[in-house]
C-alpha cells in the first residue's frame, strides 16, 4: 500500500472550493493517464484536516509507487493548489515541496495511526 499525504494552500474550504476536491482530481487524472479505476477498496482517506490543517492522508493500492512519484514530479502544483505532498513506499518516504515557501518538518506529524487496508 502506498500512503500519499496532500498538503493544500488553502487554509480554509469555502462553498466553491474545497481542498480534497483538488486532491480528489490530482488522483482522478493520475488514474485516468495510468489507466486506473479507484474505488473503495483500492483507495481511502486515512485522514483529512487534523488539527484543522488543510491536508489529508490517503492509503492507495494497485499502484506503482514510482509511477506515483514520477507524476507528482511532472505536475503543476498550482492546478491543484498544493503546498506540499509526500508519497510513502514500503520503509521509504519521499517529499515534495511545492509552493515557493515550504517547511517539510512542518507537516511530517500525524494526529492518528494508520489503518491497515484488507
Amino acid at each position: 500500500m502506498i500512503e500519499v499525504k496532500l498538503v493544500s494552500e488553502h487554509y480554509k474550504d469555502t462553498a466553491e472550493h474545497s481542498a480534497l476536491d483538488d486532491f480528489q482530481e490530482l488522483f482522478d487524472e493520475f488514474a485516468e493517464t495510468h489507466g486506473l479505476h479507484y474505488n473503495k477498496r483500492n483507495f481511502r482517506i486515512l485522514e483529512s484536516y487534523p488539527n484543522g490543517m488543510p491536508m489529508a492522508k490517503y492509503g492507495i493500492r494497485s499502484t506503482n509507487c514510482e509511477e506515483f512519484r514520477q507524476f507528482l514530479s511532472g505536475i503543476k502544483a498550482q492546478k491543484y493548489h498544493l503546498q506540499y505532498a509526500s508519497v510513502k513506499c514500503g520503509p521509504m518516504t519521499f517529499s515534495y515541496c511545492m509552493a515557493f515557501s515550504c517547511n517539510p518538518y512542518e507537516f511530517r506529524g500525524s494526529s492518528t495511526t494508520t489503518p491497515k487496508l484488507k
